[in-house]
């Protein structure tokens, strides 16, 4: 008896092996994807024959434990585009060696990943499978071969997130150098910057002052950062900050009062510097003043000012495509 209830328990066994060795649908998840590489790396994506779902399918493939993902903060990630239709990839930052950043929630991307990354937790690796409604819609995008009915598979690593109420993770200290500006307030809100009277812009800047020192990774040289910021000339008159939310332009559309990843610690690709090239070195989570070089403001005046920069991340910089 225990001889056959053996060779009943093989045979079980074997043709359960051999079922799964040959069904090729057991190579997919239950949503239909397979999915190659862990987070942070650069994945392949393939997916069930057939038509693709015509509602907005949203799969965690890898559970973070950060916090979750806000609408109206940036969100930072690597990600990787493709078309369900022909398996194209059109877009990855995986190439760029550095994840791209984006106000999330609020209509700055397609809707499908407002809709299907708000909420998500920070280290988490989401699958979204994206009808056309909540991509590009009818219009498409030509330049990346995206017809207007065409489902799109993206991948998404969730890097970071940050708002204008993301506390800073430091200290208050005495500015080691002496200042006429001064600049308080709690860290997670704006700073208030008061201009003592009489204070006059100096020759060239300085190196940046340190109001609270963060307790994160010094910054290196060709990063890019991802801040928040306030502008003062020195009559004490706030020229811009990012808890403002700006209005459209000629040459940029409008923008929602959020952090910002256009902050570039140099040397550049092709050895450029700029004015943020003094922060290497400092920690993230610094609540930073830098004196920026003398510009023109939009009438054409020549406006002497200066930046209190709360630094919330940074990473390397993308690299140089050479287009």
């Amino acid at each position: 008896m225990r001889k056959l209830l053996s060779l009943v328990v093989v045979a079980a066994l074997g043709s359960s092996l051999v079922a799964c060795g040959s069904d090729k649908k057991n190579d997919f998840d239950a949503a239909g994807f397979k999915v190659t590489s862990d987070f942070g790396q650069k994945p392949t994506i393939t997916h069930r024959e057939g038509d693709p779902d015509k509602q907005l399918v949203t799969e965690v493939l890898k559970q973070g434990d950060g916090p979750e993902v806000k609408k109206g903060e940036l969100l930072t990630a690597n990600y990787l585009g493709q078309i369900w239709r022909d398996g194209k990839v059109f877009d990855n930052s995986y190439d760029r060696g550095a994840p791209s950043s984006f106000p999330i929630g609020v209509g700055s991307v397609i809707g499908g990943w407002d809709e299907g990354l708000v909420g998500k937790k920070i280290g988490s690796r989401v699958l979204l499978s994206v009808p056309s409604d909540k991509g590009y819609k009818s219009t498409g995008n030509s330049q990346a071969g995206i017809t207007g009915t065409d489902t799109l598979i993206f991948i998404v690593d969730l890097v970071g997130a940050a708002g204008n109420d993301t506390p800073l993770n430091a200290a208050p200290v005495t500015p080691s150098t002496p200042t006429k500006i001064s600049v308080t307030g709690a860290l997670d809100a704006e700073p208030k910057v008061t201009v003592a009277p009489g204070t006059k812009p100096p020759a060239k800047p300085g190196k940046p002052i340190v109001f609270a020192l963060g307790k994160g990774k010094p910054i290196e040289k060709s990063s890019q950062i991802i801040g928040r910021y306030v502008v003062y000339d020195y009559t004490g008159k706030k020229q811009a900050s990012t808890w403002d939310a700006q209005p459209a332009t000629a040459q940029s559309a409008a923008q929602p009062a959020a952090p910002t990843d256009q902050l570039q610690v140099g040397p550049g690709p092709n050895g450029q510097t700029g004015a943020l090239d003094g922060l290497a070195g400092v920690p993230v989570g610094s609540r930073v003043l830098v004196e920026l070089p003398a510009s023109k403001d939009q009438a054409g005046k020549m406006v002497n000012a200066f930046a209190v920069i709360d630094i919330l991340n940074s990473f390397p910089a993308a690299k140089s495509t050479g287009q």
